[in-house]
């Protein structure tokens, strides 16, 4: 039996955080009571999502929000009744410590030093704490727990089940929020080695997750993305801060609310989604093409830590050019910093400093107060854009560092 060493402490913090999350949930809003019931009890009523409902989201996320119901309904006449928000919540507590477990084992697996273990651990227990408010009461945390399980799959498990259950992680979060879709060639390149693995993986793995959505609703699965199409530009996203900015000069936008988002509308901001729909299609397709350029330029062995490396640049990424940004995608970031095999505590820091502050400010309920000309709303929103900014410039530092040891005569496998 193993004994209880000190760096179980940290297993005993995480618990006891939990233990908080799930006590102090939100009072005043909750998506799960405003958005995810009312679509599970309008699917129980004979409903068709996709074919009769203009339903947004992708279609993983349909048994995500209608298991919560069947456990309310099924447990209703029993002493344990679970209502839909407290199954839902329970359905979340069990994906975060899943996570944690894969957070773990991964850091484990890469063996990382025991400073940069504790770090990466009290860094995920203590941002994820700090947004407590988002953590079970949306649906963004099985979106981050799938894109990781992605990521670390190949660290933590053999090479004869490292692809199918990679795969599975990519297949379930594109249908969770289509978001990580354009990853797939990057990762297809990262197996080349063993291209039949890669396609019996891969397709067992999609059709686990696509087949049957595929087969019951087919074309009408295009809603989604014709809603996504149709939303302007978020209050949060960088380009929104930006035209925030310029109308405390102009005083020519305005902010509105539709689909239950609020968006920046306005003469300027006809003039930015032009800009956008170039813009951010652009963006992911270049850091695909360079991303591919990359992969094909190093060593087999290094493509554990370049999968890694290159999820969590494509996720910094998104977070500066999507037109889209609602408060609970922060939490996407997190765990792929959590997991990321830092060989420098100082290089660490540098890199979960300022994404504690992003969480921080944007998960700290603020007045609508100016401080100078300007709203401290939107102060913090430049705040979470300009230390995106850094994160993404400190990202392109580590690719270069990288480069750098692929070329030089002794190699690592992770960044200097």
């Amino acid at each position: 039996m193993t004994s209880f060493r000190p760096i179980h402490l940290l297993i005993v913090i995480y618990l006891i955080s939990r233990l908080f999350i799930w006590v102090f949930r939100p009072q005043a809003f909750s998506e799960i009571i405003y958005s995810y019931m009312p679509y599970a009890h309008l699917w129980a009523s004979g409903t068709k999502p996709y074919l009769e409902q203009w339903y947004e989201y992708p279609p993983v996320t349909i048994p995500l929000f209608y298991i919560p119901h069947i456990i309310d309904r099924e447990t209703r006449e029993t002493p344990f009744h679970l209502n839909y928000l407290q199954s839902y919540r329970g359905l979340l507590l069990i994906v975060d410590l899943l996570l944690f477990g894969l957070i773990w084992k991964t850091l484990q697996k890469q063996k990382v030093a025991l400073p940069i273990f504790i770090t990466a651990v009290l860094y995920y227990i203590g941002v994820t704490t700090k947004a407590h408010h988002f953590l079970y009461d949306t649906m963004d945390l099985t979106f981050a727990a799938s894109l990781t399980l992605a990521a670390a799959a190949p660290v933590i498990l053999s090479a004869k089940t490292a692809s199918f259950f990679s795969w599975l992680g990519t297949f379930l979060a594109i249908g969770l929020k289509y978001v990580n879709a354009p990853l797939i060639p990057i990762y297809a390149l990262l197996e080349r080695q063993n291209w039949k693995r890669l396609v019996v993986s891969g397709f067992i793995a999609f059709a686990l997750v696509w087949a049957l959505p595929l087969s019951l609703f087919r074309s009408s699965l295009s809603v989604s993305l014709v809603y996504h199409d149709m939303r302007g530009i978020q209050v949060d996203s960088a380009a929104a801060i930006l035209l925030r900015t310029i109308d405390q000069f102009t005083q020519s936008e305005r902010i509105i609310e539709i689909y239950k988002n609020y968006e920046v509308t306005g003469p300027l901001t006809d003039q930015a989604k032009s800009v956008m729909k170039v813009l951010f299609p652009a963006s992911l397709l270049i850091y695909v093409a360079i991303a591919c350029w990359l992969v094909l330029k190093v060593t087999h062995k290094r493509s554990q830590f370049l999968r890694i490396h290159l999820t969590l640049g494509y996720i910094l990424l998104f977070m500066l050019t999507g037109k889209v940004l609602s408060t609970p995608f922060l939490l996407w970031h997190i765990p792929l910093l959590a997991i990321y095999p830092f060989t420098s505590l100082k290089r660490q820091l540098s890199f979960l400093v300022p994404s504690a502050i992003i969480i921080f400010v944007s998960m700290t309920q603020v007045s609508n107060d100016l401080i100078g000309i300007f709203p401290i709303p939107l102060i913090v929103g430049w705040i979470r854009t300009l230390a995106f900014g850094f994160l993404f410039i400190q990202w392109l530092c580590l690719t270069r560092d990288e480069q750098r040891e692929a070329h030089s005569p002794v190699t690592s496998a992770t960044d200097k």
